[in-house]
């Protein structure tokens, strides 16, 4: 995985931080609006929080592996709102589209490699944490 690549591209998806996240939303909500009745009518707080905790995770994405305890916290958390395995790619394809969105032309296959490799990564972390608890 890329890092650099993954963390330039991420720099530049950051600037238009909010919008990016309403794309994100509504990108999910649009191809699975079975998971649309999972979330608060009013997404202003998770969008605050879906935004915060992606910025996290990037931006440690070279330390991840050493300390998962975040993003394990975050599984857990989802698991708690009724998030199963099987929403794991419909969330991912949904970031992969609002990524593909904002980076226009730079958004190349390596570029989507690496982001399909690191969200494969984290999404294995958040179902994993949950594992052992089932």
């Amino acid at each position: 995985m890329n890092t650099q690549a993954l963390l330039a591209s991420w720099q530049q998806v950051e600037q238009v931080g909010p919008e990016a996240v309403q794309y994100f939303y509504a990108h999910l909500f649009e191809a699975h609006p079975e998971v649309r009745g999972m979330f608060a009518e009013d997404l202003t707080e998770q969008r605050e929080r879906f935004l915060s905790g992606l910025a996290r995770i990037v931006t440690n994405v070279e330390t991840l592996a050493d300390d998962p305890s975040f993003v394990q916290g975050l599984g857990r958390h989802h698991a708690g709102l009724g998030v199963v395995e099987a929403h794991y790619p419909a969330a991912g394809a949904s970031l992969l589209a609002t990524l593909e969105h904002f980076l226009g032309d730079a958004w190349t296959p390596e570029l989507k490699d690496t982001w399909t490799a690191a969200y494969g990564a984290v999404a294995g972390l958040m179902v994993g944490a949950v594992e052992p608890a089932a």
